[in-house]
């Protein structure tokens, strides 16, 4: 029997580490042939002569053993009706040159909605449009509606033989317009649960607490400050170590200072090298996911969440609808928007005796593998509708 092949197209580009590169991965450890697509963009402005020259370029190379990239061709800046004949163009001859079986398309851009009369599972990984909705400046709103993202979305549903979605919120959104949607969440690494962790490596202390985000406006930095500065004046150890960048750190360095935290936390930035961010994560004893809770947060399969588990943690979060499907038993809750609910939250957190072992068990079923299993079964059966 021939091994099926697949085209994925990520919603990202050129990005490592998201789920669309960890589903290809374990697809390609499987019997199918996996070929994904990336792009450059040429930006920032500073990087833009080498960004440029590069995303003018095709590559094709392997990943991970056995991944098939094609770095594709993509003009600069917003060039929808060009970027969509160019795109469509050189999705055309890698279907046919590589004897493609089905395409999974994680686009929401109308520039990388694949051609229509090829065969497609369309993967809903976010709510793209209640991102512009809710933090989306009047910029940002325009370029969203220049770029299609609620009709390019709605179309791939429709013509889809199957859709895969990671949230009930998405699956009754995608319900409206295809009868098969499957949920599939997001999912944690499997050496994370199997690695040994040397206690020592890191030393925060036993009133630690890390966040790790991209701390943009929906990520409640500045509720998690102040409610360090609460509990501060019974724990005087406290720490807060943050991973990652993004629009809140300038604002969270500024009223670290205001606040008088600067010896109770730690700006990390962002952490490229996976095993040295999950080194510092088990060092710490409480995690956090504060997520501010809307649409989009609601819609979400928060990765974090996984993560944290697989390494045995407790972890405070908002009541995101996501998690709360999970009925982890590791998480303790807080009201979002509510300071006093957070500080709660973290003096009950350091009381709690965590069972490392029991916690870990619970991220098995959603390992990486795991979740790549469930694909391969939508791929199965929507290419035996095919024939």
């Amino acid at each position: 029997m021939s091994k099926k092949k697949i085209i994925l197209i990520h919603h990202l580009a050129a990005r490592e580490n998201a789920r669309p590169n960890q589903i290809a991965k374990y697809l390609a450890k499987m019997d199918i042939e996996v070929h994904l697509i990336l792009w450059d963009v040429p930006y920032p402005i500073k990087l833009f002569r080498k960004n440029l020259f590069n995303s003018l370029k095709y590559k094709r190379y392997k990943v991970d053993g056995e991944v098939v990239v094609h770095k594709i061709r993509r003009l600069p800046f917003f060039c929808p009706f060009i970027n969509k004949w160019l795109f469509h163009r050189q999705i055309r001859d890698i279907f046919k040159k590589e004897k493609i079986d089905v395409i999974i398309s994680e686009s929401y851009i109308n520039e990388m909605d694949p051609p229509a009369e090829l065969p497609m599972i369309f993967s809903l990984v976010d709510d793209f449009e209640s991102y512009a909705e809710f933090y989306g400046s009047t910029l940002y709103k325009l370029v969203f509606r220049i770029l299609e993202v609620r009709k390019t979305i709605e179309n791939q549903i429709k013509r889809a033989k199957s859709v895969i979605v990671v949230s009930d919120l998405l699956k009754k959104y995608a319900n409206q317009y295809n009868d098969k949607v499957f949920k599939i969440t997001n999912g944690v690494e499997s050496w994370v649960l199997e690695k040994k962790y040397k206690k020592n490596k890191y030393d925060f202390g036993r009133h630690s607490l890390i966040y790790v985000s991209g701390f943009d406006y929906w990520s409640n930095l500045p509720d998690a400050l102040y409610a360090l500065s609460e509990v501060k004046k019974n724990i005087p150890d406290i720490k807060l170590i943050l991973v990652g960048d993004g629009s809140q750190i300038p604002e969270g360095k500024i009223l670290t200072k205001q606040l008088n935290l600067e010896d109770n936390v730690m700006f990390f930035g962002p952490l490229a090298d996976r095993v040295k961010l999950f080194e510092i994560v088990n060092a710490c004893e409480i995690c956090l996911n504060l997520s501010e809770k809307n649409k989009r947060g609601d819609a979400a399969s928060p990765i974090k969440v996984f993560e944290y588990t697989a390494l045995g943690k407790i972890i405070i979060s908002t009541r995101l609808r996501e998690v709360e499907v999970l009925n982890f038993p590791n998480i303790i809750y807080y009201q979002d928007k509510s300071k006093k609910s957070l500080v709660d939250a973290i003096n009950k957190s350091f009381t709690v005796k965590a069972d490392e072992k029991k916690i870990k068990k619970l991220a098995i079923d959603y390992t990486w593998e795991n979740i790549a299993k469930k694909f391969a079964e939508v791929i199965d059966s929507t290419i035996k509708d095919l024939n």
